[in-house]
């Protein structure tokens, strides 16, 4: 016949493997789901990529004429 023990050590053994799988499924589903915007952010949200994409051509414009003064003043004078 079991003993009360082994079958208190079983019950024990699955019930934390069912909380280890329960809180592995939590933490999964809370990192996988994506957050939702309020409605008005989603607007400002297009607002800020659209600044940023002028923001990033500016810098390249930038670099560009850095790149060349640069140039400019390494070549020797006639």
């Amino acid at each position: 016949m079991i003993e009360f023990e082994t079958i208190f050590k079983i019950l024990i053994l699955a019930g934390g493997g069912a909380m280890i799988l329960l809180a592995s499924g939590f933490a999964i589903k809370a990192l996988v789901r994506k957050p939702q915007l309020p409605p008005g952010d989603a607007d400002r949200v297009g607002d800020l990529e659209a600044r940023l994409a002028e923001l990033e051509e500016r810098v390249d414009f930038t670099e560009r004429a850095l790149t060349d003064v640069r140039a400019r003043a390494q070549l020797p004078k006639p």
